[in-house]
């Protein structure tokens, strides 16, 4: 005589996918974020005017910004993080420009 269940197909798992399986970056390592929160970073200079600045006097790699018509002047970075930041910051501190209305 044949084991039980021997002419019975096997029963299927049930198969959830979680939100963990189903994320194609699942198991790719987080790479780190810039451990100070933009806006306080720690670097002396970061973020100072850069028309105050002596341009030879300023690190290799770091950045300048400035928006066109905002109240912030230029300012110099340390890393691109800040400079995005600062970049932010001007952009919100641009004053708007008036806008011609032309009649046809």
């Amino acid at each position: 005589m044949a084991a039980p269940g021997w002419n019975v197909p096997p029963k299927k798992r049930a198969t959830k996918k979680t939100k963990d399986q189903s994320d194609p970056t699942r198991g790719v390592p987080r790479t780190g974020l810039h451990p100070e929160i933009p806006g306080r970073c720690e670097t002396p200079r970061c973020g100072a005017a850069a028309d105050a600045q002596d341009e030879t006097t300023v690190p290799t790699g770091w950045v300048r910004t400035g928006v066109y018509g905002s109240t912030d002047p230029d300012r110099i970075w340390c890393s691109g993080l800040c400079a995005t930041y600062g970049v932010a910051l001007a952009e919100v501190r641009a004053v708007p420009a008036q806008q011609e209305v032309t009649g046809a």
